[in-house]
């Protein structure tokens, strides 16, 4: 049976709640229609902000009317939309009664993705807390949840004390969404041993705050930085004995780390289906968006751990999985090349043009080719998908 992938398509309830998402929000925060109209430019500022001019950031900037709203309208449903799709794709099974823990929420982004996402998971009951430094971007978030989910089974709390100020019951599930912003622009704390990383810091401090049988997700736009910081991530938890059910195939070092001009770990899925109201928006903040990319980690600890992933299939003698990373681009032979990641390293997937080859996110199963082959540009490992794949 073919493999799903981590971002199939979105569901009719991720579609029905993105599309409805402007009436909640005229209600949640309502704007005056000169505000309306300067949306787009509010837009465009607060994404260079995000992007090319990271350093000049204003802290605060989700208590700022213009940029809150500006959030609230663009960047928001993109993320709901991005996260919506990995969740669908995850298939995480939740322990009832789970306790999720969200750093740096925002207008409870996540809890809105999950919500539309996973409608399987309405009727079991859950302990979210978000955790974020603006009071107004809890606030408005919390109304446009109650908006979208009614009186339902899931216990919601807010808390707009900064991260590392604030004691909390440990989570089973730790969640950071769009948290490298916050991270680099923090001052450090704690002690750094000698040759230790920041991000071996930073492990430490969120294992504090997870349970003894827990999970840590990470999902970060899908940018070099973003996949070398998680790169690093990933290094640090399994000398500590994490395991990675996901995106990871293997426990070996990481293939694409991002450092220099080496590829970096991230997934790019066509946007085609997202909701009329939010293209025309994107188009008119001369941002429009016909595909969407991230970067994610999910980390887990214990003999029981509160969330459970669809398993990996068991490969046999002689053939590998592969977890593919890049879209289709043609090769010099008349093929289409695909980038994947596996226990080999780097791997060139080698398929013909056609409908049916492999997309971002999914996994398949390759026979590892006699004798190995490398690709001479990047130096992967490249193996003919044609009669073995997925």
């Amino acid at each position: 049976m073919k493999d799903p992938g981590l971002f199939p398509l979105p569901s009719a309830e991720l579609l029905d709640g993105l599309a409805a998402l402007p009436r909640a929000l005229a209600a949640a925060f309502p704007l005056k229609a000169k505000h309306k109209a300067a949306l787009p430019g509010g837009i465009s500022r607060l994404s260079d902000y995000l992007t090319i001019d990271r350093e000049n950031l204003p802290r605060d900037y989700m208590s700022r009317p213009e940029f809150l709203a500006a959030y609230l309208h663009y960047f928001m449903p993109w993320n709901i939309y991005r996260q919506g799709r990995l969740l669908t794709g995850l298939d995480l099974a939740l322990k009832p009664g789970i306790r999720i823990v969200d750093l740096g929420s925002g207008p409870l982004t996540f809890l809105q993705a999950l919500w539309l996402s996973r409608p399987g998971l309405r009727e079991q009951e859950l302990e979210y807390l978000a955790v974020d430094r603006s009071e107004s971007a809890l606030r408005t978030g919390r109304k446009l949840f109650e908006s979208l989910a009614g009186d339902c089974r899931w216990r919601v709390e807010t808390d707009n004390k900064p991260a590392g100020q604030r004691k909390f019951k440990p989570a089973d599930l730790l969640v950071m969404a769009n948290f490298i912003n916050e991270l680099e622009r923090a001052p450090h704390s704690g002690r750094l041993e000698a040759g230790a990383s920041r991000e071996a810091l930073m492990l430490e401090r969120w294992e504090s705050q997870v349970a003894a049988d827990g999970a840590i997700l990470l999902i970060e736009p899908g940018v070099r930085d973003a996949g070398r910081f998680l790169s690093r991530v990933r290094e640090a938890a399994i000398a500590k004995g994490w395991s990675i059910p996901a995106p990871c195939p293997h426990r070996e070092d990481c293939p694409m780390p991002g450092l220099r001009s080496t590829p970096w770990c991230h997934f790019t899925f066509p946007t085609g289906d997202s909701p009329a109201w939010l293209a025309r928006l994107s188009h008119k903040a001369k941002l429009p968006k016909d595909r969407a990319s991230l970067s994610f980690l999910l980390m887990v600890r214990g003999e029981n751990p509160p969330l459970r992933v669809r398993p990996p299939r068991t490969p046999g003698a002689g053939v590998g999985v592969v977890r593919v990373v890049s879209e289709g681009f043609d090769l010099p032979n008349g093929k289409i090349g695909i980038y994947g990641c596996s226990a080999k390293g780097l791997i060139l997937l080698e398929t013909r043009h056609g409908p049916g080859r492999p997309v971002p996110g999914e996994q398949v199963t390759a026979k590892w080719p006699s004798p190995p082959r490398r690709d001479r540009k990047s130096g992967a490992l490249t193996v003919p998908l044609d009669n073995d794949g997925g």
